[in-house]
């Protein structure tokens, strides 16, 4: 079970610049897990130290290329990435298609 997390994990940022392929939601999950779980211990230390969270900077390019690859996965196109600047909205159809979506379902639905 935890070589899951840690495949999926080193796989987050080996394919940290890979837009083009795809990402299973059990990774996906995985990977916001593990990335809650380091962001509750780092958090704390670099606002004390920095005030910001370095963590949270150095994972934006990584975190959006996993979130576009797993959009391709759940069956939509990249673009799809911009209904989270829809507020409320957009981020609980983001967090559903992400993290409920099967593979393939985005291409017959309406939203």
């Amino acid at each position: 079970m935890y070589k899951n997390f840690l495949n999926a994990y080193q796989e987050f940022w080996l394919k940290a610049t890979n837009f083009n392929s795809k990402t299973t939601r059990s990774d996906w999950w995985r990977v916001q897990l593990v990335n809650i779980i380091i962001s509750i211990f780092t958090i704390p230390i670099f606002l004390r130290t920095f005030g910001f969270n370095i963590y949270g900077l150095v994972c934006i390019v990584p975190q959006i290329a996993i979130d576009v690859r797993r959009l391709r996965d759940f069956g939509k196109n990249w673009e799809w990435i911009f209904i989270n600047l829809i507020p409320v909205f957009g981020w609980i159809v983001w967090f559903i298609w992400l993290g409920f979506g099967k593979s393939g379902n985005g291409k017959s639905k309406f939203i």
